[in-house]
């Protein structure tokens, strides 16, 4: 009777650790999922984000180039695009911060604890 007892100990005493060591190294799997998705997706961003620089880039010395030739002076024109993007600048360092906070936040609890495949997991 006690070596019965002894060996369903056994039993249970491994079944718990390969029960942890499955629980770790899923923790494991899930935990990279996630970094990876917010690397490829933080990516996508930059380079996205360096082709449109590029882009407006060109379109704003274009605008400059049209405006000077409109004022009958380039330094005027490249002055007004300028004084723009001072103005935009001044009033997104009022509002930004607020606004980005709040996107950010919302977007990255959604992709780090990912409330619909732990729901279509608890379902299936």
């Amino acid at each position: 009777m006690g070596n019965n007892l002894t060996d369903n100990l056994r039993e249970f005493t491994t079944a718990v650790e390969d029960y942890i060591e499955s629980s770790i190294s899923y923790h494991k799997l899930d935990l990279f999922k996630k970094v990876m998705k917010g690397v490829v997706a933080g990516s996508y961003q930059i380079i996205l984000g360096f082709f449109l620089l590029i882009a407006l880039l060109f379109l704003n010395i274009a605008l400059s180039i049209f405006l000077g030739e409109l004022l009958d002076s380039i330094a005027l024109g490249y002055l007004i695009v300028g004084g723009f993007y001072l103005l935009v600048t001044i009033i997104c360092s009022f509002f930004l911060k607020r606004i980005l906070e709040k996107i950010l936040v919302r977007k990255a609890s959604i992709q780090f604890f990912n409330h619909n495949e732990d729901k279509n997991a608890k379902e299936s």
